[in-house]
């Protein structure tokens, strides 16, 4: 489940990346096997398409991987190298949480990441 936040900065990117290949909504969604009114959904913050029609949605814009995952929360890196980028990009999108709860989740998980390192 996304949040509204997430939302926000995802139907932004996907719109701008629509208008800057020259496409229509009709396009897109023709494009990706999608009605219309499910893009026009995504473009209005209402809902957020699966994973795997985020994937194609980045390869048909054009755009870096996991550019629109990422503030859907559905990036999952390759090599562990952006892991904290996405952890923070989840826990900053989180409307639930305070500045104070922020600070500390990304604490705890850079506590949890160091741990793990020294027991190998």
């Amino acid at each position: 489940m996304t949040t509204a936040a997430q939302r926000k900065v995802f139907r932004s990117a996907l719109r701008q990346a629509r208008q800057d290949c020259g496409l229509s909504q009709r396009g897109l969604a023709r494009a990706v096997g999608r009605t219309p009114s499910a893009v026009w959904q995504w473009e209005e913050g209402r809902g957020a398409p699966d994973p795997p029609t985020v994937a194609k949605l980045e390869q048909l814009l054009g755009l870096e991987r996991d550019s629109l995952a990422r503030p859907l929360g559905y990036a999952l890196p390759d090599d562990g190298s952006s892991l904290t980028d996405t952890v923070a990009d989840a826990v900053s999108a989180d409307p639930r949480l305070d500045e104070s709860g922020r600070k500390l989740l990304m604490d705890v998980y850079r506590w949890l990441v160091r741990d793990r390192a020294g027991r190998r």
